[in-house]
């Protein structure tokens, strides 16, 4: 999937978002704010469209991760797998 505002796929990003947040250990929180909090997702991802010229391109990613259901689902899953190991 190409972005008009970066050349990756937010994909690109969760092996360091999801190691970010095992280092820190908030993996647990985030999976259960992420999959109890999918209401909000869209509000969220339109709050980072906005901030994206100043947050970069991190924050687009975020944004079109949490836009997309089944993105947003597949992080979630991408978080269990890491928890399990």
């Amino acid at each position: 999937m190409q972005s008009s505002y970066g050349h990756t796929s937010p994909r690109d990003h969760w092996l360091r978002w999801a190691g970010t947040l095992r280092r820190y250990q908030l993996d647990g929180f985030a999976r259960w704010v992420l999959d109890s909090g999918k209401p909000l997702a869209i509000l969220s991802a339109q709050v980072l469209y906005i901030g994206r010229p100043f947050l970069g391109e991190n924050a687009d990613a975020l944004a079109r991760t949490l836009e997309s259901e089944d993105e947003l689902s597949a992080f979630v899953s991408f978080l269990n797998e890491g928890a399990e190991s």
